[in-house]
């Protein structure tokens, strides 16, 4: 604690992380202050006065690992007894709400983050409610116009840049993490799996003694506002809520809620799953059989149906995230090699 004189240089603004052997290091703030927090887990405050080099630093705390999850229990995914006559023991794959999953440390970033998201989200009805009323009240028109200014205003300052400075050393951890999940982005079909079932009579299943109901992931390489990155990021996003692997973090976006998770305090599994596909196979997948959309004990086609048509089995990747805080996740993708 205390107060020094140096000259520095003015980097600007921006969310700089550090990954480095000793750990991950945060900063953030404006010109004339800083807050820090190091890798060893100190926080540290810096007042300065621009222009003089004299600036004011204080540090303090220390790191006690991840928020503890103690008492926190998982969020069991809701049962329902049965979705029809051949299924039960059905379950829903869903997260917990995104702020109640938060590993300590970047409070601070999502509390900025929110507000981004919360004003952005006003500036969109503000415009769009004055634009239409304008119609019949010229007057609003202005107000619509002003609106605009705001969103424009907030999709550019109130964007937080993710400034990545990676050690050597740990550049291979780091590409060991983020490199498959960019392959998975780059996979032709990426889906999120919501939904499972347990069959009674696998002849009206195709054989398979389980389903599942999945939507497709919206999959880029391009952080998602109010982030932007100076690296190559994952991003999945379904309906509302959007994952987004970084580097040093899982970020958990539901509208305005906001969580970030280490990845020390998520549980991961990747595997290779066979799939009956009733929709188009995609072109980097594995055909590894064939069934039928009725099938009679034997595996053959029953013949009582008509419409019976064989259907193609597939190799597909799985990955399974989940957390003591409530992450409950499956992300199934079309190339098995990822």
């Amino acid at each position: 604690m205390g107060f020094r004189y140096r000259k520095s240089i003015n980097l600007g603004g921006g969310f700089r992380i550090n990954i480095s052997k000793s750990g991950i290091g945060y900063s953030w703030g404006v010109k004339g202050y800083r807050i820090t927090k190091t890798a060893k887990g100190t926080t540290r405050r810096t007042a300065s006065i621009p222009g003089t080099g004299i600036s004011y630093v204080n540090e303090s705390g220390k790191n006690n690992g991840a928020r503890s999850n103690k008492g926190v229990n998982p969020v069991p995914p809701r049962q329902i007894p049965e979705i029809d006559n051949n299924h039960y023991d059905t379950r829903n794959i869903v997260n917990n709400v995104a702020n109640a999953m938060v590993s300590e440390g970047l409070e601070d970033m999502l509390a900025m983050a929110s507000r981004a998201i919360k004003l952005n989200k006003l500036a969109n009805i503000g415009f769009w409610v004055t634009f239409i009323l304008g119609f019949g009240f010229p007057v609003l028109l202005l107000l619509a116009a002003a609106f605009l200014l705001l969103k424009i205003f907030i999709r550019t300052k109130g964007t937080i840049v993710l400034d990545y400075t990676i050690d050597p050393d740990q550049q291979s951890i780091v590409d060991d993490r983020m490199n498959p999940m960019i392959k998975i982005v780059e996979c032709a079909k990426v889906w999120r799996i919501i939904q499972t079932s347990k069959v009674i009579d696998r002849k009206y299943a195709s054989g398979a003694s389980n389903t599942l109901n999945r939507t497709a992931c919206k999959a880029t390489t391009k952080a998602q506002f109010p982030f932007k990155a100076n690296l190559q990021v994952a991003s999945f996003k379904t309906g509302k809520e959007t994952l987004l692997f970084l580097p040093d973090k899982l970020i958990i976006l539901q509208g305005s809620k906001i969580g970030a998770l280490n990845y020390t305090d998520i549980r991961i599994s990747s595997y290779t799953t066979r799939f009956i596909e009733s929709e188009g196979v995609p072109r980097d997948s594995q055909v590894v059989g064939q069934t039928w959309k009725y099938v009679n004990k034997s595996g053959g086609p029953d013949r009582r149906f008509k419409d019976n048509r064989q259907i193609p089995i597939c190799l597909y990747g799985k990955l399974e995230l989940s957390s003591t805080s409530g992450l409950n996740t499956v992300i199934m993708y079309s190339n098995p090699s990822v």
